[in-house]
């Protein structure tokens, strides 16, 4: 297992669509996230027609608030990057016609596929590193330009705020390396997972939130569960856009720990049972 894993570290590291990846993620924290926010509210306060005013708006970018606006792009673009993420590693073995090489060689499946997820979940650990770094970062700066003041979270807040994110962006990674696995072609793993993403959670989530069927349904899923994480670390502002969420963080956090053993387990039994001839 640890020689898989380390061939598959390896070609994580060489593989450069991760790389793109990672800098759109972190392009997006940075560039859209906090960098444009920030100029619109400095430059054209007036633009802002709200509840929230643009001087208290601007607060959100600052480190009293970072955990919580990092926290958002999780379930988000950060859902949507881990899952091409997590397909790629699995999937593109398939078209590649390279899966046979690998399983004439010494690993069994079962090594092969937990060398897989390890490569998969180190990476996925780095990435949470550098958003969360790139946030904490970014928020330094926005307060240091504005000549404000804001103090950090507490230490326990950031620790745990760091875990909620690196959760999540687990969660997708191997719900997109599932597919991967399963659809055996890196095309229908994207499309099917993003299908489901901004469809199944985003659409159904955000217009059939409250039909009772529905919500049933939806608090099983884990996009609905990642976002009851996250409402556990509120921003200090104001803010009256916020949805009542249909789950507890603790069984949030549960649920989620749940859908990664499911999807390993699966990965696991159809990659030792379906055939990878090529063909």
């Amino acid at each position: 297992m640890i020689a898989s894993f380390r061939a598959e570290n390896l070609k994580t590291r060489k593989r450069w669509a991760n790389w793109i990846l990672i800098g759109i993620l972190l392009a997006w924290i940075l560039l859209l996230t906090y960098l444009t926010l920030f100029l619109v509210v400095t430059l054209s306060p007036k633009s802002i027609q709200g509840p929230v005013p643009a001087s208290v708006l601007k607060r959100r970018l600052f480190p009293e608030n970072f955990v919580p606006t990092v926290l958002s792009a999780a379930g988000t673009i950060g859902a949507a990057i881990m899952l091409i993420f997590g397909a790629l590693s699995t999937a593109s073995e398939f078209g590649w016609l390279t899966v046979q090489t690998i399983l004439i060689q010494k690993p069994t499946r079962v090594a092969v596929m937990f060398g897989k997820y390890l490569a998969v979940a180190a990476a996925t650990l780095l990435i949470s590193i550098l958003v969360f770094g790139a946030a904490a970062l970014a928020s330094f700066a926005a307060v240091t330009f504005d000549g404000s003041s804001s103090s950090w979270p507490a230490w326990e807040v950031i620790l745990k705020g760091f875990g909620a994110l690196l959760l999540q962006l687990t969660i997708w990674a191997a719900f997109g390396a599932f597919l991967g696995i399963a659809f055996h072609s890196t095309a229908a793993a994207i499309g099917g997972g993003l299908t489901y993403l901004f469809v199944g959670e985003a659409l159904l989530g955000g217009l059939l939130r409250n039909t009772p069927i529905v919500k049933d349904v939806l608090r099983f899923l884990p996009g609905i569960n990642g976002d009851a994480i996250n409402a556990a670390f509120p921003l200090t502002i104001r803010d009256s856009a916020g949805q009542t969420q249909l789950v507890g963080a603790g069984r949030g956090v549960i649920t989620l720990l749940v859908y990664l053993v499911v999807f390993t387990v699966l990965s696991l039994l159809i990659f030792q049972r379906r055939d990878v001839g090529g063909g």
